[in-house]
């Protein structure tokens, strides 16, 4: 495989760009049609579509068997799509035979997939082409050193196979206005990451503080249940015998201890008083007493076996969720991450053990961000035991996001067992399905003992060109008087020196109160002062000392001022207490108000020593430093491009506009003009400007193309080097740097970029799967089945196999989690790897992944339609044409109890459907022994709904039979004599993957020009 993209890199990145083709190539002819078709369409049509009758102004006799315009080509198609929907010939007229119009369907149809292909031919022209999703993420990595997420940018779908056919890639005003904020976005992620690219953190996460919270809980339900015994028993008294009685008879079957006197509390004298410890949260509310008691009460006896559990003082079981979270989080672990915590990654470890009497199918955890909203990171195995627990490593990445108003739920992470949380109903299902084995409920299965997470410092790694230009700009950042940047940080680059940090509004009001809930100066990343504060009201001149709080330096007083002068002004101080290096200032508004957080843009942030005196540093640059910096970014960005003096000039005007008419302090003017230049058309657009005056790209743009293609990211300093140099065209060294290219990481991109669309894999996001049916599917099995996919091919080119690999193979590449999904035995480890398969096993090739069978169905149940269809499209190389719009919809068989292949016999009923579905279902009733999610199977079941005429569903069981046979081709017998048979297409799958290679690369749709590159490959 490596051979085979090394020499698609080379023909792709060919000096020479393919001229125009001849006029003559501008003539098709319609394939597989001639005159005996002419003839059948005469013989039943020409009675009303000829030159003296034209009924519908159609005539058949004109109609050309070779096209030379779009539209004579639309004539054609106007024919198919009458044929199809049984309007001609009309029913008062003479019919065609079904079978000459099932092949007459289908030839032509076959022609018209044939002849789109044709004219859509560019001649080898490729277009301009905008940076697509994907690009623009990895360019803004390579420029910067950070990743954001884009997801807020349009999908780049269009018209074509793949994300990177230049036609699809426009530029609209809306998208513009999205890559303004992304790109500010990307300079200030960045900037963070710079400024604390030397700062380590860590924090080790106890798990038994979950033991302190069952101990809590029944704190609170033995106080709650001694507080209902004690209502009762006063509801029971003579006195309240009119309660008494109403109550008896609304609840017969209760006893009276368990009537609900609570509806009647403040009725009832000498009634107890609510619990009122804080910590229950009941509120004085009798209501909330009994509704804790019933959301308890289902799992009170099992979770009280929690208590007699080993080891819950040094760490903590999780198991099954069997209790809202709100009460006791019963299925996982987890913590927030500090606010003020820097962005980057993070390494996160914990330590783990698994129950020896753990059930086989329960051993793994997931990873994430945002317990309750899924954010799923990664799976791992647990294989230590209670004697010798296991420690785990995995990392994240924190974006200033993360820390950031209402992304700040984001920063939780969390540990929990797989498949316990992606459907509401499924853990209950679990718990009952375990009490009614053992009597009690699930074990619990894990224990976890700590959870740590530490920051990667980054101080040893390389700067990107872009983001040392942005250091060059920013200077010392942090003038005299700066305002919080969006998330509400200021940080003097460099670090300066003082001992007091004030935070005021220039103008605020009389009634502009400051809210605060937390400031932290940090020097080293440590926090060398901390205050928190409650609301403040105006004291009109006077000076209310809040309070003083202990730091880790000594005390710190914190005040508030509102005055009476004509602009009265509002300050809040902190006085370290000695002169201090600053390098980072953190504020945190009260109740983490998004509306307060932005009213807080408006106040200024000031360094003070011992006298009051602001602390002065470096003055805004000079024009001619502003026009180096914005240049050397400008080169960075635009890829290697220098940009014109016309341009500078009118940066640095923009920068002078924002500080003064804005009134942004300096780094937030350099981060807004640097958007601009990230939205600009150099950055955005991969433009070959050489080709303008001839057919020779330049080497640079050699360079670019070939980084794109196999990168999906702009051209390294060595491939700009050899381009400078002259030498990139030299065959010989272009083949070296292709398999360099190869070889680098980020040639995943390429293998990701191109796999998931040459297969369509988009289809996975499609459906939800039917958990309660599938029991074994969940997230984690997702992101398994869809990784195989990707790791597979990443194998085939590492080790330099063939590509036929992917029709057949005696190996898989999975990792344990899929191993115990397949049923494939001893296979350790989180990581994905080849793993041989024995002999008769369905797996092995992409027929075999658990992926394409998920996309061959609807997440209920599996469609033969689907798989056949994509089998033909993607390894046979003979894409059926669309579906006409008349398809007969099996839906209305519903109501008849038939097996699958029952179902897909009325696809054989219609002419217009029999011309694709007879090459269509064989294949895909040969994979019907794979289930909706990829598993295997023998029988299958449909099961007819209940209704009001027969209130008990009706069910059929059946034994699948796989046996079929190609049209006008080799009949089998089994899923195995079809995948054997469908191997033996290598020439023909070798095509349709050389195909999606070029088409990728190229950035365009392939022709006839393309195809002696297509033959070599």
């Amino acid at each position: 495989m490596t051979v085979l993209l090394a020499f698609a890199g080379f023909l792709l990145c060919s000096l020479f760009s393919p001229t125009a083709e001849s006029a003559e190539s501008n003539s098709y002819p319609l394939s597989g049609i001639n005159a005996q078709h002419l003839g059948t369409l005469k013989k039943y049509c020409a009675d009303c579509h000829n030159p003296s009758k034209a009924s519908g102004r159609f005539q058949i006799d004109d109609l050309q068997l070779t096209i030379h315009t779009s539209a004579e080509a639309d004539r054609w198609q106007k024919v198919l799509n009458a044929l199809n929907s049984g309007e001609m010939p009309p029913e008062d007229e003479v019919q065609l035979p079904a079978q000459t119009k099932t092949d007459l369907v289908d030839d032509l149809g076959q022609a018209m997939v044939a002849l789109r292909r044709k004219l859509s031919d560019r001649h080898g022209e490729i277009a301009m082409s905008r940076l697509n999703r994907r690009e623009y993420r990895n360019t803004l990595r390579e420029l910067l050193g950070v990743e954001i997420n884009v997801s807020q940018l349009p999908a780049d779908d269009g018209l074509s196979n793949f994300d990177t056919n230049g036609a699809s890639l426009f530029l609209s005003s809306n998208q513009l206005e999205s890559y303004l904020e992304l790109g500010q976005e990307a300079v200030e992620e960045a900037i963070d990451h710079y400024l604390a690219r030397n700062v380590a953190v860590r924090h080790r996460h106890e798990a038994e503080t979950l033991t302190s919270k069952y101990r809590a809980h029944f704190a609170k339900w033995d106080a709650a249940r001694a507080w209902r015994a004690a209502l009762a028993k006063e509801g029971l008294k003579p006195a309240h015998q009119e309660i008494y009685a109403a109550l008896k008879k609304k609840h017969p079957r209760h006893q009276d201890r368990y009537l609900p006197f609570y509806l009647h509390y403040q009725q009832i004298a000498n009634a107890p008083p609510v619990p009122t410890d804080p910590a229950f949260r009941f509120f004085d509310n009798p209501v909330r007493v009994q509704q804790f008691i019933d959301a308890s009460a289902p799992s009170h006896y099992y979770l009280l076996r929690y208590l007699k559990l080993p080891a819950i003082d040094s760490g903590a079981f999780i198991t099954v969720p069997t209790i809202h979270p709100n009460q006791l989080p019963t299925g996982y672990i987890a913590f927030d991450l500090p606010p003020s915590w820097p962005p980057g990654r993070y390494k996160v470890r914990f330590r783990a053990a698994r129950a020896d009497d753990a059930p086989d199918d329960r051993r793994f955890l997931e990873f994430g961000l945002r317990v309750r909203n899924v954010d799923l990171l990664s799976v791992h195995e647990v294989t230590g035991t209670m004697n010798a627990p296991q420690i785990i490593e995995t990392s994240i990445d924190i974006t200033r996001k993360h820390t950031l108003g209402e992304h700040r739920d984001e920063r939780q992470i969390y540990l929990r067992e797989k498949g316990m949380h992606h459907q509401f109903h499924y853990p209950r299902k679990v718990f009952a399905e375990a009490k009614k084995r053992n009597g009690y409920g699930p074990e619990y299965v894990f224990w976890i003992d700590w959870l740590e997470v530490e920051r990667v410092t980054t101080e040893d790694q390389p700067i990107p060109d872009g983001l040392q230009a942005v250091i060059q700009l920013l200077g010392d950042s942090a003038t005299q008087q700066t305002r919080p940047e969006a998330g509400l940080y200021v940080h003097p680059a460099g670090g300066v020196v003082g001992r007091k940090v004030r935070i005021f509004h220039p103008d605020s009001g009389d009634n502009d109160f400051l809210h605060l809930r937390e400031v932290q100066v940090l020097s080293g990343g440590e926090n060398i002062a901390r205050a928190g504060t409650a609301v403040q009201s105006s004291t009109h001149g006077n000076e209310n000392e809040r309070g003083a709080h202990r730091a880790i330096d000594g005390d710190l007083k914190t005040f508030n001022h509102t005055s009476n002068r004509a602009t009265p002004g509002e300050w809040w101080e902190l006085d370290l207490g000695r002169d201090v290096k600053i390098d980072e200032i953190l504020i945190y508004n009260r109740n983490d108000s998004p509306a307060i957080e932005a009213r807080l843009q408006d106040y200024q942030v000031e360094i003070l020593d011992a006298d009051n005196n602001p602390r002065t540093w470096k003055a805004d640059p000079t024009d001619e430093e502003l026009a180096a910096g914005f240049r050397a970014f400008s080169t960075a960005a635009f890829r290697a491009e220098t940009p014109d003096n016309q341009l500078l000039e009118r940066l640095v005007a923009y920068y002078h506009d924002k500080r003064k008419i804005d009134g942004l302090e300096h780094r937030r003017a350099i981060t807004q003009t640097l958007a601009i230049i990230l939205s600009s058309p150099m950055f955005l657009y991969k433009s070959e400007s050489s080709l303008h005056d001839r057919q020779t790209i330049s080497q640079r743009e050699l360079a670019q193309r070939l980084a794109y293609f196999l990168w999906s990211a702009p051209a390294d300093s060595q491939l700009l080097t050899l381009a400078d140099q002259g030498q990139l065209s030299d065959p010989a060294v272009l083949r070296q740097q292709t398999d360099r290219l190869l070889d680098d990481p980020r040639s995943s991109e390429m293998l990701h970029g191109l796999v998931h669309q040459w297969l369509d894999m988009k289809r996975l996001d499609f459906f939800n799967v039917n958990v309660v049916k599938h029991r074994t599917y969940d997230n984690s099995v997702k992101m398994a089945v869809r990784k195989e996919v990707y790791e597979t091919t990443a194998y085939l080119l590492a080790e330099n196999r063939s590509v036929t690999d992917l029709l057949q193979a005696d190996y898989v590449v999975i990792n344990n989690l899929l191993a115990h999904y397949y049923g494939i035995p001893d296979v350790q480890g989180d990581h994905f790897r080849r793993v041989e398969l024995p002999k008769k096993s369905p797996r092995g090739g992409l027929l075999g992944m658990a992926a394409i069978h998920l996309m061959g169905g609807n997440g209920d149940e599996s469609s033969p339609v689907e798989r056949g269809a994509w089998v033909l499209r993607k390894l046979l190389n003979q894409p059926p044409p669309p579906a006409p719009a008349n398809v007969p919809n099996l839906s209305r068989l519903s109501h008849q109890i038939l097996t699958t292949r029952q179902r897909l016999a009325a696809h054989q009923e219609a002419p217009q459907c029999a011309s694709c579905h007879r090459k269509i279902d064989p294949i895909g009733l040969g994979l019907e022994n794979f289930d909706a999610v990829g598993l295997w199977r023998t029988s299958n079941r449909y099961e007819r709904p209940a209704t009001n005429e027969n209130r008990e569903p009706q069910t059929k069981t059946w034994v699948i039979d796989p046996s079929g046979r190609f049209h006008n081709g080799a009949a089998f017998a089994d899923f195995f004599e079809l995948r054997q048979h469908i191997a033996s297409h290598q020439d023909d799958f070798s095509n349709s993957f050389a195909s999606a290679v070029l088409e990728y690369g190229m950035g365009r749709a392939l022709g006839f020009s393309d195809q002696p590159f297509v033959a070599h490959l």
